[in-house]
């Protein structure tokens, strides 16, 4: 008797991808789906789900790996996650990369059944379940507060610190200018709990710093699953026009000005994830274009960093940014932070994907990161001078 077949498609919340066949593959079913560039030129981030698998073994096969940012000689160390019914995302073991006769390259990993539902996402999901599930968990640490509406009608929320007063130094920080840059989200929760917890340094911090932050800067992108780099009409990180090209965009500078007005010394942290297998976490260091001191905060926050990772190589904390762009190169939040709020520092944070040197990261691997990109935070703060800038 011939087998159910089982249904597949994008996931509701964050989802992405293009189905292109579902067949049988011996006892089980593959999975063929292409990841879908929706507001981008170029696709990277996917997320999608099989249902009805009965227990079966399932084989997922991405198509298009070899069109996405980042080198496609390299997709063989990806290690995208799955997640089995309502159990946690785990990473794939291994992948195998297959070689087109007409020179393209797939991707292939596997689940080795047990489950009715079986979802595969190119990095750990991470959208507004995610975030309110850490609030909750934390209590009344975090005040939310609306500041805008998104392009599609969501409102846009920010959280402050609780118990913060006027004058003390100030960090604002973002996430997900690029809706499917998923580990600037998971360094974000990092920061977010450790600052809410009983550590001593969390609460050297918050007895000086008043901490803002945007989860998501492209709200409506992250729900949708787009991936969101170089997105149109007009890139998040390339919106920061002296007339915001965002509606996102211009409700944010609203609030920096707030925050600026409140605060002193300031430090803005905009986090990223760079291209698909790039490794370790690095600073994108302002482009040569810009004034001195602004790159040389930038620098200083490097040097401050590599200490608190020692395993990567502390050259290789920051990069300079020399990329081509499709938008003005110099219409990034951080060009506006410093041109607009008085000097104010904005570093850009990139955090892999995939991995720091060796091993796979997992949700508690990007929280520590956060705990360590909020102390270097404190640090370089606490090198200025006090009092408003």
């Amino acid at each position: 008797m011939r087998k159910k077949m089982p249904s597949a498609g994008p996931a509701e919340i964050s989802g992405n991808g293009l189905i292109l066949d579902v067949a049988e593959n011996g006892d089980g079913w593959k999975v063929s789906f292409a990841c879908e560039p929706r507001t981008s030129p170029q696709p990277l981030w996917f997320n999608v789900v099989a249902t009805d698998l009965q227990g079966a073994p399932v084989t997922f096969i991405w198509e298009n790996p070899d069109i996405t940012l980042g080198s496609s000689a390299s997709i063989g160390v990806l290690r995208p996650v799955m997640k089995a019914d309502d159990g946690p995302w785990q990473r794939c073991a291994a992948v195998h990369v297959e070689e087109h006769p007409d020179g393209r390259r797939s991707l292939r990993f596997d689940h080795a059944g047990g489950a009715d539902r079986v979802a595969a996402a190119f990095c750990f999901p991470y959208a507004t379940d995610e975030l309110n599930a850490t609030l909750d968990e934390l209590g009344d640490a975090w005040q939310r507060s609306t500041i805008g509406v998104s392009g599609e009608g969501r409102r846009l929320e920010r959280l402050r610190l609780n118990g913060a007063d006027e004058g003390r130094m100030g960090l604002y920080l973002m996430a997900r200018q690029h809706s499917g840059e998923t580990p600037g989200s998971w360094v974000l929760d990092g920061i977010l709990r450790f600052l809410a917890s009983d550590d001593p340094e969390a609460v050297e911090v918050r007895k000086a710093v008043d901490v803002w932050a945007c989860p998501f800067v492209d709200l409506d992108g992250a729900i949708n699953g787009d991936y969101g780099k170089d997105a149109l009409p007009w890139d998040f990180n390339r919106a920061w026009e002296t007339m915001p090209m965002r509606p996102e965009v211009q409700a944010i500078q609203r609030d920096l000005q707030r925050w600026m007005d409140r605060t002193g010394p300031r430090l803005v942290i905009d986090l990223h994830g760079p291209g698909h297998s790039t490794p370790g976490i690095y600073l994108q260091l302002p482009r040569e274009q810009r004034p001195v001191p602004q790159r040389e905060g930038a620098v200083e926050f490097a040097r401050l960093l590599a200490p608190r990772f020692p395993e990567l190589d502390p050259d290789r904390v920051m990069a300079e940014t020399r990329y081509a762009s499709r938008w003005n190169m110099l219409s990034t939040a951080g060009a506006w932070v410093w041109d607009y709020l008085q000097q104010t520092q904005c570093v850009s944070v990139e955090t892999s994907y995939q991995r720091l040197t060796a091993e796979p990261l997992y949700p508690d691997d990007y929280r520590d990161i956060g705990r360590r990109v909020a102390l270097t935070a404190f640090e370089w703060l606490s090198g200025r001078s006090s009092g408003p800038q």
